[in-house]
């Protein structure tokens, strides 16, 4: 299945390139991207925001979360660490306006199902300070190890 077929009672997977503009500045505010790698922060301008998702594309899957309605509401980035291992490195961001709704939980789930049985180990970093996200990966079964400022938590298919 594509991640952009990916469907849950409350998102639907679709092409971010299809995101308007409230959208996008929904999803690049700053209380958004706070607690994201570098390269988030700051892009203030539509043009910079797409231009900075599509240079992501290329080395990684970005989808996008609609609500039912069609609505931008997130984004979900899955890259392969290296194309030998099985580890794909996940990452997701929601705007503010859905914060605390559980679509967060509902798209790890939704991964989780997917990929379950398979060898494949879901990875995601989180800073110290995202106690949300930190929360949400332990709750789904993610173990984390700290290092340099974040945790890193795992996921594997598998269960091993």
């Amino acid at each position: 299945m594509s991640l952009t077929s990916l469907r849950t009672a409350r998102l639907r997977g679709g092409d971010w390139r299809a995101f308007c503009t409230d959208d996008l500045a929904a999803l690049f505010a700053p209380d958004v991207v706070e607690f994201l790698p570098g390269g988030f922060q700051g892009l203030e301008v539509e043009g910079e925001q797409r231009s900075f998702l599509a240079k992501l594309s290329q080395q990684a899957s970005v989808v996008a979360l609609c609500d039912v309605s069609g609505q931008g509401v997130g984004l979900l980035i899955l890259s392969h660490v290296d194309q030998n291992t099985p580890e794909r490195h996940l990452g997701y961001l929601f705007a503010q306006h859905v914060w605390g709704q559980g679509l967060a939980t509902e798209l790890v789930a939704a991964l989780q199902a997917q990929f379950r049985d398979a060898n494949v180990t879901l990875c995601g970093g989180v800073m110290l300070g995202n106690t949300a996200s930190a929360r949400l990966l332990e709750r789904a079964g993610f173990h984390g190890a700290e290092t340099d400022g974040e945790v890193i938590y795992r996921w594997t298919g598998t269960g091993q």
